[in-house]
């Protein structure tokens, strides 16, 4: 499950960063990489109790989750800039767009009913196999 999740995020940075002339040639793969492992840390950082309601409303296809995105965006944003070397506008550019593309893709997966890909998947690929305690809690929140 979450190297499904890892292939979403790596190919839509592929193409972002592919196709940014910002991004000296050099620098390409180790964007794509930070950008991608940037991404899904962020995302495995935000499964937590308190914001269940967020992430569920993110990947359910719902608006109201600006903090959830911005947190992802300033990590990326930071990786890029610290990490490749990259100027904060290239950085901030190549975010801006992988991150919306990201989560509406995991949203898309999430709402159909024929995709395996379910939100209690996720939790399960991050935090291990499905059983009692705040595992437990969490999976029974994701269930479609």
């Amino acid at each position: 499950m979450l190297d499904g999740i890892i292939d979403i995020v790596k190919n839509q940075a592929l193409e972002a960063i592919s196709q940014n002339s910002d991004v000296p040639t050099n620098k390409k793969e180790a964007a794509i990489e930070t950008t991608t492992s940037s991404i899904v840390d962020g995302i495995k950082s935000q499964l937590t109790t308190s914001n269940l309601p967020n992430l569920m409303n993110l990947f359910g296809g719902g608006s109201d989750s600006k903090a959830i995105t911005d947190s992802i965006q300033g990590s990326v944003v930071s990786a890029l800039s610290e990490k490749v070397g990259l100027n904060k506008d290239t950085a901030n550019s190549i975010a801006s767009v992988v991150i919306p593309a990201v989560i509406s893709l995991i949203s898309k997966k999430n709402n159909d009913s024929n995709d395996s890909f379910n939100l209690e998947s996720l939790v399960e690929s991050v935090a291990g196999k499905k059983g009692g305690g705040l595992l437990g809690a969490l999976s029974s929140l994701f269930k479609k």
